[in-house]
């Protein structure tokens, strides 16, 4: 009887937007809960900002504490053991440099909700609300897939609302 193939090392997903304040922490966030422990999370960011107070806020309704998140710079992170980098805005998406080596690379086109707050301030709640759970959705599906119960994608940037990038 043929040995048992090694099993895949464990993901490490870097999820990457422009400012690293929002939508990418809280994609690590539900990583990391919803993961258990088999993959391993972390965000950046292309021009770190501000921590967003809305996104802290929001998670914690949720039951997920990102208050001690601070934002990061891609040079800020140890992108050697990354194997799935997640862009969450167009931003990102198109300054994201590519790596020394072979990554899965997808985008997901995650609005930001802070971009509603100059025009609709009563709309910025909902908005950190509604991103937060899709995020959750998104990486519940992410999990699926690295569980290898689901397809696995290809190297080219996927975007997960159904079409391509």
């Amino acid at each position: 009887m043929p040995a048992p193939a090694p099993r895949s090392p464990i993901p490490h997903v870097l999820f990457v937007c422009t400012a690293n304040a929002c939508r990418s922490q809280m994609a690590e966030a539900w990583l990391k809960q919803l993961g258990g422990g088999r993959v391993v999370a972390a965000s950046a960011g292309t021009h770190p900002g501000a921590p967003s107070t809305a996104a802290v806020a929001a998670m914690a309704e949720a039951g997920v504490d990102i208050s001690a998140a601070r934002p990061k710079a891609l040079g800020d992170v140890d992108t050697a053991s990354v194997t799935h980098v997640i862009t969450v805005c167009d931003e990102a998406a198109a300054a994201l440099p590519s790596f020394p080596r072979a990554v899965v690379r997808r985008h997901w086109s995650v609005p930001d909700p802070a971009g509603l707050g100059a025009d609709f301030p009563h709309l910025v709640d909902q908005g950190f609300r509604a991103i937060r759970d899709n995020l959750r959705d998104r990486v519940r599906l992410l999990l699926i897939e690295l569980d290898g119960t689901a397809p696995a994608p290809t190297p080219d940037a996927v975007d997960m609302r159904g079409g391509g990038a």
